[in-house]
């Protein structure tokens, strides 16, 4: 059995786990499950939730959320989140994480990782809902932070694929190593994408200057399963 199907295995594991939480507050886990999140790099929180490095998981809505900073207030947009090391000329957001962590999140909290479309020799990825929060402004969706050229307003919602990164011989996350966590063109190795025929232009939106606070912002970003309409 190698490495990648020992993983897959260990996360169906503990999703199974995760799910079975109580109505009102998440289910403490036994040693045996503890020790498991403890073997992929995460840490149990004193209210029952779990961590991997900055990112945390809601167990009992299913949700993860992270730490993000406002990057640009104008201009057009490749990526919607980048590390400080990818493409930050053309990110409207930029966070620390660890790219992997994310990808661990998103399976903990139920996600599949697939093809960016639909239709193809494999399923498609999850479609993920993406909000944003600040202290001076209230959650909502991150896509009324990107203008459409063409239509002249805001992104449709439709959500964020969940492609997941491919790996080096070495074990090393390649959307690590270009920097990218979820991409608005689709370019790359990044853990989610842009599900939409928009993906495949890098000249379709820019940032909706009226909508997005400061540059430097501090931001919370919270991910999750989209309801299928």
């Amino acid at each position: 059995m190698n490495m990648g199907t020992k993983i897959s295995l260990l996360l169906t594991a503990l999703f199974l786990l995760l799910s079975c939480s109580s109505i009102t507050f998440p289910a403490p886990l036994n040693e045996q499950e503890a020790a498991l999140v403890k073997k992929m790099g995460g840490e149990i929180l004193p209210d029952g939730n779990l961590r991997f490095g900055k990112i945390i998981i809601d167990r009992l809505n299913m949700e993860l959320s992270f730490p993000a900073i406002v990057n640009m207030r104008g201009g057009d947009l490749e990526v919607l989140i980048s590390t400080p090391k990818g493409r930050t000329h053309e990110s409207l957001l930029v966070s620390d994480i660890e790219p992997f962590h994310l990808q661990l999140a998103l399976i903990l909290i139920g996600a599949e990782n697939g093809l960016r479309f639909q239709g193809g020799h494999l399923p498609q990825g999850s479609i993920l809902k993406m909000d944003v929060k600040g202290e001076n402004f209230d959650r909502h969706p991150v896509e009324e932070w990107l203008l459409d050229k063409d239509k002249g307003k805001s992104k449709t919602n439709e959500g964020w694929v969940f492609v997941g990164s491919n790996f080096a011989y070495n074990g090393i996350c390649l959307a690590k190593e270009e920097g990218n966590i979820v991409n608005i063109w689709s370019f790359g190795n990044t853990i989610l994408d842009n599900p939409g025929a928009s993906a495949l232009s890098d000249d379709c939106f820019e940032v909706f200057s009226y909508n997005v606070p400061e540059t430097g912002t501090k931001v919370t970003v919270y991910i999750k399963v989209k309801a299928k309409e």
